[in-house]
């Protein structure tokens, strides 16, 4: 029998390690909220592409400036997830801030 191949991402691992890294909480709560559209069934394929795009910005490792340098590493990322919400703002309801700070508090 086939194993299953498992993926290299956990979101559950990727979320602790943003909440973990000094001086990022509002990146990780911004994508969290960008997250919880995604989770939306009634949300818009086309927010969902916005809101993916953005957070895999922020997973990958090789952005437009690397990750590894101290306060500048995530500027970019932050500039992304917040180019994003700033495009989908008119679909964010108050459940979707709200899910955000629940996983966000469970992590």
């Amino acid at each position: 029998m086939a194993r299953k191949k498992q993926s290299p991402f956990s979101h559950t691992k990727t979320w602790q390690k943003l909440k973990q890294i000094k001086g990022i909480k509002q990146l990780t709560e911004s994508a969290l909220l960008l997250y919880s559209l995604i989770l939306d069934g009634d949300t818009p394929k086309w927010v969902k592409a916005v809101c993916i795009t953005a957070i895999a910005y922020l997973v990958f490792p090789m952005d437009s400036i690397p990750d590894a340098l101290p306060t500048l590493g995530y500027s970019d990322d932050l500039l992304c997830i917040s180019t994003a919400i700033g495009a989908v703002t008119s679909h964010i309801q108050p459940h979707h801030k709200g899910q955000a700070n629940d996983i966000f508090n469970q992590l």
